[in-house]
C-alpha cells in the first residue's frame, strides 16, 4: 500500500494507524513506510508503487529482460544516474526515493498521472498516499471543502492543478515530484513532453506506422494477462483495441469482449455494431443488458461511503453490471478505448500557427476541413472556425481573460459566483504560465493528453474502480508513453478531414474492424440516460438542492441554480445532465461531510 510520513510526529501518526490496522511500519531517517524498501542502492532507499514499465532505455542500458527483472535493472540504473534513473521508466508508478547523503526524499509521480498521488502537511511534517481517504485517516480531523476546487469540479468536472477537495491537501500533478527535506516540502517538475518535429512520410507510411504504434501499445497493455477483456462499445478506438488483441495473437480464446446493451434507449445501444466488431476480431462476446430500473444515485453514495469523495463520473450505475459479468467470467484485465479522441483527433491550433506564419491561405483552408463541417460549410462557419482556433490562441492572454470574464458576468447559467471565477481565473494562468515550448497545435495536444485528463482525476477515478471491481485496469491510448509521443509526431496536417474525426485511424483500420464501425461519423449518446436516472432519484439528488439550507448553497450562485431547478423534469437542457448530477452529488457529499445538515 502506498502510503507515508517524513517527520517524526508525522512518522509516529502513521505507526499508530497501522497498528490499529494491524500492520507495521518501516522508519529510516524522517521517513515512516508501511513496508520495508524494495530496493536499497548505496546511499538511496527506493520503494516502487504501481506498474512501473520500461521506456525503452532500461533495458537497452543495463539487461533488461522480463518484467520481474524490472526492479533490478532500476537499481543498477539508480545507482549510475540517481534521481534521473526514472526517466527511463514509463507506466503507471510512484517512486519514493530517500537519499540518505543529502537527507531529502522524493516521491516521483509517472508521467501521465496514472499512479495517483496526494498530500498534507501534518504536526512537523507531510504524509502521502495513493488516495485521499488514506491521507484523511491520519489527520487529526477532516479538512473543510477547498471551494473554489469544488466549485470548479461542480461547473466542469476538473479540480484545479495541485489540488484536491480538501482543504489543505494537494495533489502532486503528473510528471511531478514531492520534494521532502528538514526544512520544507515543496513540488516540482522532473518530467515534461518535449516537442521532437514531425515524421516526414508518405500517406501509406503513415497509416502502417499508426497502427503498428497503436497495435503495439495493446499487446503492452495485455502482457502478463490470464484472462483479458475488452469493453466494447459501437465506437472506433474500442474496435481499435480488440484488433490489436487480434494483431498480438490474444483472441486464442482467453481474452473476451463486453459490452452493455440498453434496448429501452436505441440512441444509446450499440449492441448491432459491438457483435459486428467481436466477430471480426474473433473475440467471444457477452452483452449484458442495461436494468432501467437501475439507480444512479446509490453507486455514487456507495463510492462516497468507500473513498469519501464523489465519483468523478455519473456513469457507475451503468458500467457496474458489465464489470460485475467480468468478475464472473475470472477476467483479470479489463482495457478499453478511452483517450482514443484526443490520442488520434484533430489538431486544431494548427490554424493558429498557420496566421503565425502568415500563411493565410493555408489557414483559410484549414477552418473548411474540421471534422464534422461537411464539403461546403459556407463562410460564416468558417470564419467562426478561424476565430475559435487561429485568432483566438494568438490574443494575449490578459485579453482572453478579460473576454471570459464579460462572458461569464453576462451568463445566467454559472454555478461559479463570480468573485470565485476570477480567483479560479487566477490559478489557471498561473498553472498555463510554463507553456511547453513547441508549435501551438502540439502544446494544445500535448495539454490535452496529459494536463486536462490529469485535472480530471482520471488517474485516480481508474484506480478507484479497479479496486471496487478486483479487475486490473489498462488503457493502451491514455497512459502509453511511446504511442503519445508517436502520435505527436504524426504531421498536423493529416488530422484534419471535414467528414470524420481521426481520419489516419480509419485508414490504418480499413479491413481491421468492421466498415459499419470504421466509416461510422456518429456517436451514441447517454444523455437521456443520465436524465432517465435523476428524474427516477428525483427525491434524492435533486429535491435536496431546493432545501433553503442545502449545504451547497453555500458555494454554488444562487440564480443559476434556481434557474436549473425551475425546470420540468422533461425540459432540463439535454447538455446540463452533467452540471446536474455534479452539484446534486457534491451537495450529498457534503451532506456526508456534516451530518447536521440533514438528509
Amino acid at each position: 500500500m502506498l502510503a507515508g510520513a517524513w517527520g517524526t510526529q508525522a512518522g509516529e501518526t502513521l505507526e499508530r494507524e497501522s497498528e490499529r490496522r494491524g500492520g507495521a511500519t518501516h522508519r529510516i531517517d524522517a521517513l515512516t513506510m508501511l513496508e520495508p524498501p524494495h530496493l536499497i542502492v548505496g546511499s538511496w532507499r527506493v520503494w516502487l508503487f504501481g506498474a512501473p514499465e520500461d521506456g525503452g532505455e532500461l533495458g537497452a542500458r543495463f539487461g533488461l529482460g522480463t518484467r520481474d527483472e524490472l526492479p533490478s535493472a532500476f537499481a543498477q540504473a539508480l545507482a549510475e544516474l540517481g534521481a534521473e534513473a526514472c526517466e527511463l521508466l514509463c507506466g503507471r508508478f510512484v517512486v519514493v526515493a530517500l537519499d540518505r547523503d543529502r537527507d531529502r526524499c522524493l516521491v516521483m509521480r509517472d508521467q501521465f498521472g496514472a499512479q495517483p498521488l496526494v498530500y498534507a502537511p501534518i504536526a512537523d511534517g507531510v504524509v502521502f498516499a495513493e488516495h485521499e481517504r488514506d491521507v484523511l485517516d491520519l489527520l487529526p480531523r477532516t479538512p473543510s471543502p477547498d471551494r473554489l476546487a469544488l466549485l470548479q469540479w461542480i461547473e466542469n468536472g476538473v479540480v484545479p492543478q495541485g489540488r484536491t477537495l480538501y482543504e489543505h491537501m494537494h495533489g502532486v500533478p503528473a510528471g511531478h515530484r514531492l520534494v521532502l527535506t528538514a526544512h520544507r516540502a515543496s513540488v516540482e517538475r522532473w518530467w515534461s513532453l518535449r516537442y521532437e518535429g514531425i515524421e516526414q512520410m508518405g500517406k501509406s507510411d503513415l497509416t502502417e506506422h499508426l497502427r503498428e504504434a497503436a497495435f503495439a501499445a495493446v499487446g503492452r497493455a495485455v502482457a502478463g494477462s490470464r484472462r483479458p477483456a475488452v469493453k466494447l462499445s459501437g465506437g472506433l478506438d474500442s474496435a481499435c483495441v480488440a484488433a490489436g488483441l487480434k494483431a498480438n495473437g490474444v483472441t486464442d480464446g482467453r481474452a473476451v469482449a463486453l459490452g452493455g446493451t440498453f434496448a429501452d434507449h436505441s440512441e444509446a445501444d450499440e449492441s448491432e455494431l459491438i457483435e459486428a466488431t467481436a466477430r471480426h476480431a474473433h473475440l467471444s462476446l457477452e452483452l449484458v443488458a442495461f436494468d432501467p430500473r437501475s439507480s444512479i444515485l446509490i453507486p455514487a453514495l456507495d463510492h462516497m461511503t468507500r473513498w469519501r469523495l464523489p465519483p468523478t463520473t455519473q456513469n457507475l450505475f451503468l458500467w457496474q453490471p458489465v464489470t460485475a459479468r467480468a468478475r464472473q467470467l475470472g477476467v483479470d484485465l479489463m482495457l478499453d478505448g478511452e483517450g482514443g479522441d484526443e490520442l488520434f483527433g484533430l489538431a486544431p491550433y494548427l490554424i493558429a500557427d498557420m496566421l503565425m506564419r502568415g500563411r493565410l491561405r493555408t489557414a483559410w483552408s484549414l477552418t473548411g476541413a474540421i471534422p464534422g463541417i461537411g464539403h461546403d460549410p459556407g463562410s460564416r462557419i468558417r470564419l467562426h472556425v478561424l476565430r475559435r482556433y487561429g485568432l483566438g490562441p494568438l490574443l494575449p492572454g490578459v485579453i482572453r481573460r478579460r473576454r471570459k470574464e464579460r462572458a461569464r458576468a453576462s451568463s445566467p447559467d454559472s454555478m461559479i459566483p463570480l468573485a470565485d471565477w476570477r480567483q479560479l481565473a487566477d490559478l489557471d494562468t498561473a498553472a498555463k504560465e510554463n507553456r511547453r515550448e513547441g508549435p501551438r497545435w502540439w502544446g494544445q495536444l500535448a495539454e490535452s493528453l496529459i494536463d486536462t485528463r490529469d485535472l480530471l482525476g482520471l488517474g485516480a477515478h481508474f484506480r478507484r474502480e479497479a479496486a471496487d471491481e478486483g479487475i486490473e485496469r489498462r488503457h493502451p491510448f491514455l497512459y502509453d508513453l511511446p504511442l503519445t509521443e508517436a502520435m505527436l509526431r504524426v504531421p498536423p496536417q493529416a488530422r484534419f478531414d471535414p467528414v470524420r474525426n481521426r481520419p489516419l485511424l480509419r485508414e490504418a483500420l480499413t479491413g481491421l474492424i468492421p466498415e459499419a464501425v470504421r466509416m461510422r461519423s456518429t456517436k451514441s449518446h447517454f444523455t437521456a440516460l443520465m436524465h432517465a436516472g435523476i428524474r427516477a432519484d428525483e427525491s434524492g439528488l435533486i429535491e435536496p438542492l431546493r432545501r433553503p439550507h442545502a449545504p451547497v448553497r453555500a458555494y454554488a450562485a444562487p440564480v443559476a441554480l434556481d434557474r436549473t431547478l425551475a425546470a420540468a423534469p422533461d425540459e432540463r437542457p439535454m447538455l446540463a445532465a452533467g452540471a446536474l448530477w455534479r452539484v446534486a452529488i457534491a451537495n450529498r457529499w457534503l451532506m456526508s461531510q456534516s451530518p447536521e445538515s440533514g438528509d
